[in-house]
């Protein structure tokens, strides 16, 4: 059931050392939730990706069996106190299909975290969503993340909005672009991530003013028009930022702009 104005107390988007930019291993988080008296909260590190080794900072494929072991001892400790979901949040290369199967074994759900785009039609040739600022870009981005929420691989899309991190305007290709994900994450009944550490980063100046980079307000208020799922993660990278004053913030932005936020989520795989 979606509450308007309460802040609900589970988190799946959820970082730990092994991705090189965060800090803290699983139970470390886990004890900070039960202490927040959290009912719920998802792991989900970034995926080791051969293609992104060296693109990005995330495990190494072969430190995924560290973080299975990790998971599995916080679960073995304290389970019996709170649920302990088994993500990790990935890209999604619709050439992987496989890889993605393989890892799913050994998980409860994918978050998808689209931090690349295949840029003149190759993936050997990436292009960060940071770095998106012309209308093709936005528009591989829309078919990436829309062919990704349609394979029924991912329970949420992160930070959707991030693609107009880099991006000059909310002009009419960012609108229908927007609209575009908003529409198919909804017939794909995927919830969208309002993600608190867009909030962490403070507000820039911009030509429009100072404002977030993301969440990006006319992307939520194209959210509350056309429907769909939403959810608040605090995407921490530290045991303390699981309920932090970025999280509150985040709420606040979604009262003020009329949207309801789901809850809790079930992880319950349905891959299996």
């Amino acid at each position: 059931m979606p509450l308007a104005n309460q802040v609900v107390k589970n988190n799946y988007h959820t970082h730990m050392y092994l991705c090189k930019h965060a800090t803290g291993n699983v139970k470390d988080y886990v004890k900070e939730a039960i202490k927040l008296g959290f009912e719920s909260l998802g792991m989900s590190d970034h995926a080791p990706f051969a293609v992104l080794k060296d693109r990005s900072v995330r495990m190494y494929p072969e430190e995924l069996p560290t973080y299975y072991k990790d998971l599995q001892e916080a679960i073995d400790l304290y389970g019996h106190k709170i649920k302990i979901w088994k993500g990790l949040e990935i890209e999604y290369f619709e050439d992987q299909s496989i890889m993605y199967y393989d890892l799913l074994e050994g998980l409860d759900y994918f978050a998808l975290g689209q931090h690349y785009i295949p840029e003149q039609g190759s993936r050997d040739n990436l292009r960060s969503t940071y770095t998106l600022n012309k209308p093709e870009h936005l528009e591989v981005y829309a078919d990436t993340v829309i062919a990704a929420m349609r394979t029924g691989l991912f329970r949420f899309l992160c930070h959707p909005d991030l693609m107009l991190y880099g991006y000059p305007s909310f002009d009419a290709t960012a609108r229908s672009v927007s609209r575009r994900i908003i529409e198919a994450a909804k017939e794909c009944g995927v919830p969208l991530e309002i993600n608190a550490n867009g909030i962490r980063k403070g507000p820039r100046e911009t030509k429009e003013g100072l404002r977030y980079l993301y969440p990006r307000k006319e992307f939520w208020e194209m959210v509350k028009e056309i429907g769909g799922s939403v959810i608040i993660s605090s995407d921490a990278h530290q045991p303390e930022q699981l309920l932090d004053g970025a999280v509150m913030v985040a709420y606040e932005f979604a009262r003020e702009i009329g949207l309801k936020v789901e809850e809790a989520l079930d992880m319950t795989p349905k891959h299996r």
